[in-house]
């Protein structure tokens, strides 16, 4: 074989390992309880704060959390209303709550889960801002929630509003606490940027609106849910992904990757395809590949408490705790 064709076959080798190292990625066969730490993540309902529990009750969720290793709670405790506000009617059994469950396991931490439609927010105002930097403050110094959930829909590049409020926040709460934000979906930037030849888009979050986040955030929840995905593979290959860019993208703030647990059916979701145990296998898959960043990989996220039912808490607990089936 002469010289030269030896060259081009050597660099065409170094080519290919290259692509399959950084594109594709050298991947590992690791069970997912080698990745868990029991720094896991749930979204619980309003009737937590806003209706009176009975000890019992509250002990039979603490103990779930404790023995699936779940040590971050969202409590749904807004919505935020217009003028940027709650009414402390909505969450008056709040205190009450965080008391006794705190006396049950006092590592398991709880955040006010605050939500709202973008289109009802304006965030451009500087009153609302105030006034939500306001209630995130009364939220954790008065309450006595451990941190702020911030799940405001939606959010894009280039969102100064929605940043300018996560600075405000993040210089009023003190630094024991935690604060925390949804987003959709990762989307490259450089796929964006082929995909605007096609179609132009209003909302989306590549690497500078997770990056702006991180500035201020200490938690970034990705909810890999509602893609419109019908293909079981896809969805998996989906939620690989994500938690392998989020990850490598965010190397300084703790990544939940949020996987769905309910089962309606509706537009842009099939919950055939996403549910809990397709997403846990892309979580792990993720995990097990070579690109992603497990020091910024805190653990799952699952969407939402009250929809998950035994078989899934045995997806969960097999996949992710344990290997036993």
């Amino acid at each position: 074989m002469k010289l030269w064709k030896i060259t081009l076959f050597g660099l065409a080798l170094v080519v290919l390992v290259l692509v399959w190292i950084f594109v594709i990625g050298i991947s590992a066969s690791h069970h997912g309880s080698f990745y868990n730490q029991n720094h896991n993540a749930v979204w619980i309902g309003h009737e937590w704060v806003g209706e009176q529990k009975s000890n019992d009750e509250i002990e039979v969720l603490v103990n779930v959390l404790k023995s699936n290793g779940i040590d971050t709670v969202f409590v749904h405790s807004g919505p935020i209303n217009y003028y940027g506000n709650v009414d402390p009617e909505a969450y008056k059994y709040s205190i009450d709550f965080l008391d006794r469950a705190k006396r049950l396991d006092e590592e398991i931490q709880y955040q006010a889960w605050l939500g709202q439609i973008r289109s009802k927010l304006d965030l451009s105002d500087p009153e609302i801002r105030h006034n939500i930097a306001n209630l995130s403050m009364i939220m954790t110094q008065m309450v006595g929630f451990d941190g702020i959930h911030f799940d405001i829909e939606p959010v894009w590049d280039g969102d100064e509003d929605f940043i300018e409020l996560l600075e405000i926040v993040d210089d009023v709460l003190p630094e024991d606490k935690q604060l925390s934000v949804a987003l959709a979906e990762f989307i490259p930037q450089s796929l964006i940027w082929f995909l605007e030849k096609v179609n132009q888009f209003e909302n989306y979050n590549t690497e500078v609106n997770f990056l702006n986040v991180a500035k201020y955030a200490d938690q970034i929840v990705v909810m890999v849910y509602d893609t419109g995905i019908n293909d079981s593979w896809l969805y998996k290959w989906l939620v690989m992904e994500q938690t392998i860019r989020v990850t490598e993208t965010v190397e300084d703030r703790e990544v939940f990757i949020a996987i769905p647990a309910y089962d309606e059916v509706k537009k842009g979701f099939n919950p055939e395809v996403e549910n809990l145990r397709n997403g846990l296998i892309g979580i792990v898959n993720g995990l097990n590949n070579i690109r992603s960043n497990k020091q910024s990989f805190a653990g799952v996220a699952i969407y939402p408490y009250w929809e998950i039912d035994r078989g899934e808490w045995k997806d969960y607990r097999s996949l992710w705790l344990t290997q036993e089936e």
